[in-house]
């Protein structure tokens, strides 16, 4: 089986759905392609056409609607018209992909390409089955209108949602969100803290995927007043010497910057509690791998909507600030019986072989 995997933004979360699917294809002696939306508009695309995909595209509901020249977009205006060219372009190249590409199968992990995939085949006729694949515990808006043949989704509580919004149940799978193995580890908390050189019996908290680790780290250590305790914060830059937040924390041996060469999956194992953004992937992550989560404040309504999935179900707690976020992880740190309800909430939660079953289901037909 070929299969051809579209992502949308070059995101974390998007990279690591697409290695799990091409792993699991892999393992099934299948052939896989994984393309990005920016991948598509060429090595030499002008900025004002990048930039618009980025701006329009990534933040405007329903601004990014992929048309062919000619289409009914909105054209007022130099930025309407720079992401309509941005639109023509990324279809005509998606369009040579596919006609070349003879694929069994496409695998869409993003609203964006799945609504060029459906605009697509009203011009060119192609036989591969075309799948949504959710990197996320969010209900996506406007899904319904991009009428592919299957939709892969991360819950059998969102079918209800999908159902209201105009796909059929036959239309809908709910699998979970497809993982990548390397996002787990097998070692215990000591086990995991001796590889880390972290110290062992005391409190030890991870931060991850924060928009600003600093500030994050900052909450806690207010509320830590001196405890000796370990802060260990995902860091883009990794804290180079010169970083704000290796200037920030410098000299005090309570704070560890993580940067993107250091296992995640290992620090989660290592940690009492982690304090992430509501990712989906990353939180569901953390659920199978049975760690303590509290969410940030969520950025988005899709972040709010993941908060809202895992929350209720006794999976994390959700702060609305960064202090009450660092008073909730204090607090899952010093409560057992809370840490233990929350990790049996998620032992009943989630389940890490959602790649497999995407696969499986396509191969079965």
């Amino acid at each position: 089986m070929r299969t051809l995997i579209l992502t949308g933004p070059a995101t974390e979360e998007q990279l690591a759905v697409s290695q799990a699917l091409r792993t699991a294809l892999a393992a099934r002696g299948g052939t896989s392609l994984a393309v990005g939306a920016l991948a598509l508009l060429g090595q030499h695309a002008p900025l004002s056409l990048t930039t618009a995909l980025e701006r329009e595209a990534l933040h405007t509901p329903r601004a990014f609607a992929f048309l062919t020249a000619g289409g009914s977009f909105l054209r007022e205006g130099k930025r309407r018209q720079a992401v309509y060219e941005t639109n023509a372009r990324y279809a005509e190249n998606l369009r040579t992909l596919v006609a070349e590409g003879e694929f069994d199968a496409v695998l869409c992990l993003h609203r964006y390409p799945a609504e060029a995939v459906a605009h697509l085949r009203k011009t060119l006729p192609f036989s591969a089955r075309c799948c949504f694949v959710s990197a996320d515990d969010a209900v996506v808006p406007f899904l319904e209108e991009t009428a592919l043949d299957l939709y892969f989704t991360a819950h059998e509580d969102q079918t209800t949602a999908y159902e209201r919004r105009g796909i059929s149940k036959s239309r809908i799978a709910p699998v979970g969100i497809p993982l990548p193995a390397s996002w787990f580890r097998a070692e215990a908390r000591e086990d995991a803290r001796a590889l880390l050189d972290l110290p062992q019996g005391i409190p030890c908290y991870f931060i991850q995927s924060a928009s600003d680790p600093a500030a994050v780290v900052s909450a806690l250590l207010a509320r830590l007043n001196g405890a000796n305790v370990r802060v260990c914060a995902a860091v883009p830059d990794g804290a180079a010497p010169r970083s704000a937040f290796a200037a920030q924390f410098s000299g005090d041996i309570r704070v560890s910057a993580v940067s993107s060469e250091h296992p995640a999956a290992l620090y989660r194992n290592a940690c009492d509690v982690l304090l992430s953004v509501p990712s989906g992937a990353i939180s569901s992550a953390a659920v199978v791998a049975g760690v303590p989560l509290v969410h940030l404040p969520p950025r988005d309504a899709f972040e709010a909507q993941n908060a809202r999935f895992f929350a209720p179900r006794g999976m994390s707690v959700c702060a609305g600030s960064l202090d009450e976020a660092a008073a909730l992880a204090l607090s899952l740190a010093s409560d057992a019986a809370a840490r233990e309800g929350m990790l049996a909430a998620q032992r009943s939660g989630c389940d890490p072989g959602a790649a497999e079953r995407v696969v499986r289901r396509l191969y079965e037909g």
